[in-house]
C-alpha cells in the first residue's frame, strides 16, 4: 500500500505542474493576441489591390427580412470598407452575388458532392445560387466563403469549384 505522504506529495506536485502549464499558456496567449493585433505593413501593389476590391465589390444594404447569413456577411463588408476601424485582410474577397436566382430559379448546387441542404441554404443567403458563380471562385473568395459558412477547408478538399465545372461542361444525355 502507498503510504499517504506520497500520495499528498504527488497530489501536490501535479496541481503545481498545472499551474505552472495555466500560467505559461496564458502568457503565450496574451503574446499571440499582441502580435496579431499589431499593424500590418502593407505595399503599394497590395495596397492598391484592396481599394480596387473595395470598390469593386458590391455593398448594397439588405433589406432585414433577409436571413442572417447575408446579414452578416453585409455587416461585415460594412466594416472592411471602413479602413479607420481596421486593416482589410489583402487575402479575402468576397465572390460575386446575385440578388435573386437568374429567370426566377437557382441551379441544384446540391449535385456538388459535399453541398447539403443546409450549405445550399446558407449559399443562397450569400447570394450564390448558380454553378457557374462556383466556377468564377478565386482562391481570395474561398477564403472569405470558408470564413463566413462552416465548410471550413471542405471547399478545396471537395474541390467544390471542379465539380461544377465538370457539371456545367458535362453533355446533357441523349
Amino acid at each position: 500500500m502507498i503510504p499517504l505522504d506520497h500520495v499528498l506529495e504527488i497530489a501536490l506536485l501535479i496541481s503545481v505542474a498545472y499551474l505552472i502549464g495555466c500560467a505559461l499558456g496564458y502568457g503565450a496567449h496574451v503574446a499571440w493576441r499582441t502580435l496579431a493585433a499589431r499593424p500590418r505593413v502593407v505595399s503599394r501593389h497590395e495596397a492598391q489591390s484592396i481599394a480596387t476590391a473595395i470598390a469593386v465589390s458590391p455593398t448594397t444594404a439588405t433589406p432585414a427580412g433577409k436571413s442572417a447569413a447575408r446579414r452578416l456577411a453585409t455587416a461585415v463588408e460594412r466594416d472592411v470598407a471602413e479602413p479607420s476601424v481596421k486593416p482589410v485582410p489583402a487575402m479575402q474577397l468576397r465572390p460575386p452575388q446575385l440578388p435573386a436566382p437568374r429567370h426566377g430559379k437557382p441551379d441544384d448546387l446540391r449535385q456538388i458532392k459535399g453541398i447539403g441542404a443546409k450549405t445550399e441554404s446558407a449559399l443562397h443567403d450569400l447570394g450564390i445560387y448558380h454553378l457557374d458563380q462556383i466556377v468564377a471562385w478565386t482562391p481570395s473568395h474561398i477564403d472569405w466563403l470558408e470564413g463566413r459558412i462552416a465548410v471550413k477547408g471542405r471547399i478545396r478538399r471537395e474541390q467544390w469549384v471542379e465539380q461544377a465545372v465538370l457539371l456545367l461542361t458535362a453533355t446533357a444525355p441523349a
